[in-house]
């Protein structure tokens, strides 16, 4: 046996009994079931920090997917309300265009379109010439 310095103490002679052959056994058997558990325990504690792993990454992973769905959801609403404003737009102007009274408005603002006996006069801005037009479409 060595003693605290390193140096072998010849003083303690170790005994070699049943007793203590059967200690030692039982001491060694005790070390490798514990070395055996202990490589069990970082066995198991790795195995969870693996799915530990994974589960975190599929959560991020879901998390980025989510707000990229969110993102989209938000652009097809918007999309979808311009679809929805456009088409009743259109249908306010087939009303309209199925008005005989509208249509008579737009023909006598935009084609100068008159009624008997009514007589138009055209003040554009780029000719200085002024020109008076009878219900016969001839000018004056």
């Amino acid at each position: 046996m060595r003693n605290g310095r390193g140096a072998v103490n010849n003083k303690v002679v170790k005994l070699l009994n049943s007793y203590t052959r059967k200690k030692e056994s039982e001491k060694k058997v005790l070390t490798g079931e514990q070395r055996v558990s202990r490589r069990r325990t970082v066995l198991v504690s790795s195995l969870m920090l693996v799915v530990a792993g994974i589960l975190l990454v599929m959560a991020l992973h879901q998390h980025n997917q989510n707000s990229f769905l969110k993102e989209e959801v938000v652009s097809n609403e918007e999309i979808l309300e311009n679809k929805i404003t456009e088409a009743r737009d259109l249908e306010q102007q087939i009303k309209q265009l199925n008005d005989d009274n509208y249509i008579m408005r737009i023909a006598r603002s935009e084609f100068f379109l008159s009624e008997e006996g009514e007589i138009i006069f055209n003040l554009s801005d780029g000719n200085d010439d002024e020109s008076v037009t009878t219900e016969d479409g001839k000018g004056e």
